[in-house]
């Protein structure tokens, strides 16, 4: 087991690679998740065929994974952002510190595999979390499970569905609200949206509407819909039901990565 192999894996592809939470095995494109997979494995950490995400790794905390502080940080320990039991998509995110000082990370913001030596490279609104690797450790319950979010095709636009939106803007927040929204009988039932008197929109409604082509107000309103029932291919009725047409086809196209 060597976590210079480890380390190499990640720096042979330093700047060569791009950011994909689809195509995420290689070997041009990878996740923050794949990447410390496989360069694990490529450490002899793990099997080969170990696969998973954010999620896979805090389930190896006390086999796999020793818990540290921040201060006890050194050369191959990695850190696992975010929240067990919710760090699926742009909520969690992984690395292998170089130093006490520095990472090494397939990040969104780089599009690909790059170094940091600023914490918040880690997620600036998700809690760090500091590991060591455990020799020897048990690794079977890696799962293959992907890092991108995987929607339920229930028709119903609630949180999960909303960050999803975030994520495939990548607007800023991610925080599965739509917020500041007028409410009216045909948005009363979008359960992610944050309803008041502002007038003030959302980032991704803009960005909804920018790639719609119609007027960007920030607002989930009856034209907005209809513009997006348009593109879906589904009824034109300007409402969003309790159990959606549309939004079951959003569905089906965020979790393809495709609208």
């Amino acid at each position: 087991m060597s976590k210079e192999a480890m380390i190499q894996w990640m720096q042979n592809r330093l700047g060569k690679v791009t950011y994909s939470m689809t195509h995420r095995l290689g070997p041009n494109s990878y996740d923050c998740s794949s990447a410390v997979f496989l360069a694990m494995i490529a450490g002899g950490f793990l099997p080969s065929g170990s696969m998973g995400n954010t999620e896979t790794l805090f389930g190896m905390v006390g086999t796999k994974l020793k818990k540290i502080s921040r201060s006890e940080v050194q050369r191959g320990d990695i850190f696992i952002s975010g929240t067990p039991g919710g760090s699926s998509g742009s909520a969690g995110h992984t690395g292998i510190f170089l130093s006490n000082s520095s990472f090494i990370h397939c990040s969104y913001t780089h599009n690909g595999i790059a170094v940091d030596t600023n914490d918040a490279y880690m997620g600036t609104r998700l809690k760090h979390n500091f590991y060591r690797i455990i020799e020897g450790g048990s690794s079977s319950n890696t799962d293959d499970k992907p890092q991108m979010i995987q929607l339920a095709i229930d028709g119903q636009f609630g949180n999960v569905t909303a960050r999803r939106l975030q994520e495939y803007f990548d607007t800023a927040g991610k925080d599965g609200v739509i917020s500041h929204q007028y409410k009216q009988k045909y948005n009363q039932n979008i359960y992610a949206a944050q309803f008041d008197n502002s007038l003030i929109g959302s980032n991704v409604v803009k960005a909804l509407q920018k790639f719609l082509g119609i007027s960007q107000d920030g607002l989930f309103g009856q034209a907005t819909i209809k513009a997006l029932q348009k593109y879906l291919g589904t009824t034109q009725d300007g409402i969003i039901s309790p159990v959606s047409d549309s939004v079951k086809e959003l569905q089906r196209r965020l979790n393809a990565n495709k609208l």
